[in-house]
């Protein structure tokens, strides 16, 4: 698996959505469109901090029928995050914003990744986590969000070719209060991440830890090379 595989396999749920709709879509208006990106910007101010319960299901070419896999997230603005993914292929990702650790407990193997260092990593990273704060979700994507229902639907389709090599697009549902509730992520070669979210609470800070310490018996490599 690539660097670019793993980095957008861990990361690409932090981007949050909400349950498909049956209504259809309707454009906003461009002074609708950015009075509902100032508000995200806003409501991510007013409350920094994320936890939520979530559901994944990951459907690939190379399989007959999508991976399920359940978990948590914990994300305090603007760059730490904890994800913990269990079922089959358990995995937990965590960055405290200066180190991102990825271990698979499985194969007692952890990966590290020095933030700071390589420009290509950490924007590909920044990217895959605009959605969460949407502080800078246009440097890195074109914006067209619409009404669905009592709710939003918001397609966000990459700029940049790096990005574009990590995923086609990415489509985010909310409520009428703006919290996530699913995220449909399109990815190249057709595979998706289709992740439902759950128990979604917005607040001031959260208690979760975002550093790791890799278990003794852990093989622990370095992609990059730091």
């Amino acid at each position: 698996m690539s660097l670019f595989s793993k980095i957008r396999n861990a990361t690409l749920a932090l981007a949050l959505t909400i349950f498909p709709c049956a209504a259809r879509a309707q454009q906003l208006s461009a002074d609708d469109e950015k009075a509902l990106l100032t508000k995200l910007r806003e409501q991510r101010a007013k409350f920094p901090a994320l936890t939520a319960d979530f559901t994944e299901d990951r459907s690939t070419h190379l399989l007959n029928k999508p991976i399920r896999g359940t978990g948590t997230i914990a994300f305090h603005a603007p760059g730490k995050f904890r994800r913990e993914l269990k079922g089959s292929s358990p995995s937990l990702t965590v960055s405290n914003g200066k180190e991102l650790w990825i271990y698979y407990p499985n194969f007692s193997e952890a990966e590290h990744y020095t933030l700071g260092k390589k420009q290509f990593f950490d924007d590909s990273l920044a990217a895959l986590t605009a959605g969460l704060n949407f502080q800078d979700v246009e440097k890195f994507f074109r914006v067209a969000p619409s009404r669905e229902g009592n709710g939003y639907r918001i397609v966000l389709t990459p700029r940049s070719a790096g990005v574009r090599r990590l995923l086609t697009s990415l489509t985010v549902w909310m409520n009428a209060d703006a919290l996530i509730e699913k995220t449909d992520a399109a990815l190249p070669k057709g595979d998706r991440i289709v992740t439902t979210y759950r128990n979604v609470q917005m607040q001031k800070s959260v208690e979760a830890s975002f550093d790791f310490t890799p278990p003794a018996n852990a093989h622990i490599s370095t992609p990059l090379g730091d």
